[in-house]
């Protein structure tokens, strides 16, 4: 009986000191210092020139969250592997060529064109064309002469 009391007792000391530890190691959160996405919408419509074409329009918020300046100079949103999806990435491809200064934000918009030709509202609404989205930047590097 008292060997089992032990046990116990052995278990929630244990117990408690592994508890203790991980919180002890725990970092939190972790502050990411760059280009973040903050803020995405989207919508589905109908194509006023082809009627089997919809689009689907986006509009993107990138949050400069480092202390320096970020020089952008593209942007091009990735799209799925999908038969509906008309448009390209490299047709989405916006030139940017300017700075996002330190905590401000940059808003980039676009529309897909999606084929809904024999395709049910609930497969375009299931359809998320965009993967990710690819920022092309620069970065200048300071050159000290000896």
């Amino acid at each position: 009986m008292e060997k089992g009391i032990s046990y116990v007792l052995l278990i929630i000391v244990v117990g408690i000191l592994i508890s203790m530890s991980t919180n002890m190691w725990s970092c939190g959160p972790v502050k990411v210092e760059g280009l973040i996405l903050v803020d995405s919408t989207s919508s589905i419509g109908s194509s006023v020139e082809n009627e089997s074409n919809t689009l689907y329009t986006y509009s993107f918020s990138l949050y400069n969250s480092g202390p320096d300046d970020i020089y952008i100079t593209g942007i091009e949103p990735v799209l799925a592997q999908s038969p509906y999806i008309v448009s390209s990435s490299e047709s989405l491809f916006q030139k940017i060529n300017r700075f996002v200064e330190s905590e401000s934000s940059l808003t980039f918009e676009g529309v897909i064109e999606l084929n809904a030709e024999n395709v049910s509202k609930e497969e375009i609404a299931d359809l998320k064309p965009i993967v990710y989205i690819n920022v092309s930047s620069t970065q200048t590097i300071p050159y000290f002469s000896y």
